[in-house]
């Protein structure tokens, strides 16, 4: 008996990777118009959570300033600010796949790319942490377009 000949091809199972810029624009296309409606209300709900837990979750006691995982991770050198910028990347994706607009993307991936380089700073990183608030700023820009879009169709 020949073991080879019971395993299966995995080769045909996989799915193929596009070759071209147009296939992978399709393929994109694809995965943003594979959600049901169902999937995306709960992604959307899923962002709105990891924006208020990374820039707003506890508010200091006596003041209106509100602190979130991004500025308690920023306090970390270099780790921590990678780490939150992974969570934005993953935003960054998701909202990709909810057919945010490139113009929508390019303004969410600068708010990422500031956060992110002013981080790096010691003591001025962690005092922008809590000013500017990447994710937050992203989630009303990804609101603002499915608005859009649900309002156009």
């Amino acid at each position: 008996m020949n073991i080879r000949h019971l395993s299966p091809n995995t080769s045909r199972l996989m799915p193929r990777r596009p070759e071209t810029p147009s296939a992978v624009r399709k393929a994109g296309k694809h995965a943003q118009h594979s959600l049901s409606k169902e999937d995306r209300d709960k992604l959307i709900k899923r962002l709105r959570s990891i924006a208020h837990l990374f820039d707003d979750a506890v508010t200091v006691p006596g003041t209106k300033i509100t602190l979130g995982w991004d500025a308690v991770l920023g306090l970390i050198p270099i780790v921590g600010d990678a780490s939150t910028t992974a969570v934005s990347a993953y935003f960054l994706w998701e909202a990709y796949r909810l057919g945010a607009s490139r113009w929508t993307l390019t303004k969410m991936v600068w708010n990422v790319l500031v956060d992110f380089i002013i981080g790096f700073i010691p003591l001025v990183g962690d005092l922008f942490d809590v000013t500017f608030r990447a994710n937050r700023r992203n989630m009303k820009l990804l609101e603002k377009e499915l608005g859009k879009h649900s309002n156009g169709r």
